[in-house]
């Protein structure tokens, strides 16, 4: 899919602190693998801000100095019930300082896949009436400053680094879901969604840009062989054409070419007129292509004036019978003359038949997305 433009996949998709901690202490829930390996294969960015960081820097550090003093405590515990341990003196077990633990998880955070970005900088009195006004996140008795903090990075973030920029937000708060006017204000799509739905909203979002992505390169590949059209109407021209289909009658027959009751007796030209359909990638039943050619089939609709014959019926015609009853019976009955006027004539005709061309492109290139090569290899 090289230099092809998403235009259904978000361009960033950006994590609330709360989901960050459903992906588990060292960040490998299902869910999150899932995410990122979708993410890195089709190069969107997954970023986190620098107070999401700290916040989850902070939550794994409560962690650990809690279980650390578990461990003490079920020692001691186990003391009590004489069972032997041996013995840990609390100096034996020491955790990192925050700011050491805090350089040690940015950099796991950074070898997942996640981006890092800056905290928004604005100025207190706006934040002070954002709060007062309520607007979303914030909520009553002021709840919300970190979020405010949190979502503005986002929303800047998406306005500075895309152009008509299309993102996705992670979180379970409803407060934050309820945030889209942060977004919208920069002019940035955004859409809200639970760590349990995004694999699939991606999932879906791609079927979506894999039908859009197959439409666009076909698109292409026909306006690279519209430029070769007058080089493959001259192959054509030159070339012995085998036309096996001469129905002039039936529903399938347009009206303009339908005989319904006639036969063709003399082709007066033939011209190849235009390509109606160009085919890429489609395997070949009749002819076997190397491997290094990328197979396409073109098809060029041909123009042939026919001369026809076309039988006409008259309307039945008979004599008037002059009969007296007493003298008609079985035994002398009355002949009456029918009289057929079956004349065929001679029509001119315009028919639009279609032959398929074969051409080969350098397939390696192809697998790039790009159109090279171009080689015509015969009339099927």
């Amino acid at each position: 899919m090289a230099n092809h433009v998403w235009k259904h996949l978000p361009y960033a998709i950006y994590m609330d602190t709360n989901v960050l901690r459903s992906g588990g202490l060292l960040l490998n829930e299902r869910w999150i693998s899932e995410l990122l390996s979708i993410t890195n294969k089709y190069g969107i960015s997954v970023c986190i801000s620098e107070l999401v960081l700290q916040e989850w820097c902070e939550h794994v550090f409560k962690v650990l100095s809690a279980n650390r003093q578990k461990i003490f405590s079920s020692i001691k515990l186990l003391k009590e019930y004489r069972v032997q341990v041996t013995d840990i003196e609390q100096n034996e077990i020491n955790l990192p300082e925050k700011n050491e633990l805090f350089e040690i998880l940015t950099q796991k955070i950074k070898n997942a896949g996640f981006d890092i970005i800056r905290n928004w900088d604005a100025p207190l009195s706006q934040v002070l009436k954002e709060a007062v006004e309520k607007i979303p996140p914030f909520e009553e008795g002021d709840k919300g400053l970190c979020d405010v903090v949190i979502l503005e990075s986002y929303a800047k973030h998406a306005k500075e680094n895309f152009s008509k920029a299309r993102v996705l937000v992670i979180s379970n708060d409803a407060a934050v879901k309820q945030s889209e006017i942060r977004f919208s204000k920069y002019r940035v799509a955004v859409e809200f969604i639970s760590e349990i739905d995004i694999v699939e909203k991606l999932k879906s979002l791609l079927d979506s840009e894999l039908a859009a992505y197959i439409e666009r390169k076909n698109l292409r590949l026909k306006e690279y062989i519209l430029s070769h059209k007058s080089e493959i109407i001259e192959f054509v021209k030159r070339e012995p054409l085998e036309i096996t289909d001469w129905m002039l009658s039936g529903f399938l027959v347009p009206i303009e070419e339908r005989i319904d009751y006639g036969t063709i007796e003399r082709i007066l030209s033939v011209r190849p007129t235009k390509i109606t359909n160009v085919i890429g990638g489609a395997p070949s039943y009749r002819e076997e292509i190397p491997k290094d050619r990328y197979l396409v089939q073109i098809f060029v609709e041909i123009e042939l004036d026919i001369v026809a014959s076309q039988y006409g019926f008259e309307s039945l015609m008979q004599t008037r019978a002059v009969v007296q009853p007493e003298k008609v019976d079985i035994s002398s009955p009355v002949n009456l003359e029918r009289f057929t006027n079956v004349q065929p004539k001679e029509i001119t005709k315009t028919i639009k038949r279609s032959i398929t061309v074969y051409a080969t492109l350098d397939a390696e290139k192809e697998k790039k997305d790009v159109y090279a090569d171009f080689r015509i290899e015969k009339i099927v």
